[in-house]
């Protein structure tokens, strides 16, 4: 019989949650750069009006939420995807990268059956990323699309929903419609209509069939901010960009991918394995493979090894304090008694 560690109704363990609030610190920092249209000055605030919407440490509570719904051999699917023609043709390096770790670190902790969605358009960047991460996974993670129009996305949603039947939906980086039905990026410019796949009805498909929805962002604009929408719209500069669709659970970071990893952090803090983390040399390797299929970075529309305007190194750098955090946490005095959530047995 395979174990799935999860914990108990009470609330988070007291030593994740202390892991929490350091991997919290970590993914907000503002690091964007401050020319290129990114508004400044928004990634704090942001995480405070998610953080008192849910109380505790982001990263962590989507952790123990995975840790808590996510049996052996579950799906889940993972949905990314940011950035239309003419600058991000197909996609940008913000959201692959993510999603691939994430799918990961739930693969090899929670053995699970991991589905990476995207629009065709970005189908590139994304199994370029699956397929580097997917060679430490029992399982393969599998790649699927959904073509641009609103007429494809229900009967699309439809099917892979009744064909996976996920235990839980994570959205890493993916763009939501606002109260008025349109797509915009974070600086306010509008998404041309035709051109999103709709991926965002799997939020609404999954909350409506009571299934675990996780969203990932950094600009109010992806899914998961309805949530917070109507503090969060009242203090973002370009209020009306931000998206209706909620999630479950929402991690706001300052770059998405910085949330999914910080994510996999409270995964591997919860689960006692630092090896759900993926290393500043395959971060590397990634960013590189994302722009080698096509990405562009977002704050520049450049083909160049960089995530939202920060260049590979510090990206690297990010993964390298990540992985100090976790050892750090994972050795607090008290770790190895107060670590051990409860299990439960589970079929294979």
């Amino acid at each position: 019989m395979a174990m799935l560690l999860t914990e108990d109704s009470a609330g988070p363990d007291p030593l994740l949650a202390m892991a929490g609030e350091r991997f919290d610190r970590l993914m907000t920092i503002e690091s964007r750069p401050l020319s290129g249209g990114l508004p400044p000055g928004l990634v704090v605030p942001m995480y405070e009006i998610c953080r008192r919407h849910h109380g505790e440490p982001l990263s962590t509570l989507a952790a123990r939420t995975l840790m808590s719904r996510v049996a052996y051999g579950d799906h889940v699917i993972v949905a990314t995807g940011a950035g239309v023609p003419p600058k991000l043709p197909q996609g940008e390096t913000d959201g692959p990268p993510g999603a691939a770790v994430l799918a990961r670190a739930m693969a090899l902790g929670l053995g699970a059956q991991v589905t990476i969605v995207s629009e065709e358009a970005h189908s590139k960047p994304v199994e370029a990323c699956a397929a580097l991460v997917g060679s430490s996974t029992a399982r393969p993670i599998n790649v699927e699309t959904i073509p641009p129009h609103p007429k494809h996305g229900p009967k699309a949603v439809e099917a892979l929903l009744a064909r996976c039947q996920p235990s839980a939906i994570v959205f890493v980086e993916l763009d939501g419609p606002n109260q008025d039905g349109h797509f915009h990026g974070v600086r306010g410019d509008r998404r041309p209509a035709g051109t999103m796949a709709h991926l965002h009805l799997l939020a609404q498909a999954g909350r409506t069939a009571k299934r675990l929805t996780i969203g990932i962002g950094d600009g109010g604009n992806e899914v998961g901010f309805g949530a917070v929408r109507t503090p969060l719209a009242a203090f973002h500069p370009n209020g009306f960009v931000v998206t209706t669709v909620e999630t479950d659970v929402i991690v706001s970071a300052a770059i998405s991918n910085w949330g999914a990893y910080a994510v996999c952090a409270g995964l591997a803090v919860g689960l006692g394995s630092p090896d759900l983390l993926h290393g500043d040399t395959l971060e590397g390797k990634l960013i590189k493979a994302c722009v080698g299929a096509g990405a562009r970075d977002g704050a520049t529309a450049s083909a160049e090894p960089r995530v939202d305007g920060v260049p590979e190194s510090g990206h690297r750098g990010f993964v390298s304090l990540l992985e100090s955090i976790v050892a750090s946490s994972m050795t607090e005095p008290g770790r190895a008694s107060s670590s051990r959530l409860r299990s439960r047995e589970v079929k294979p």
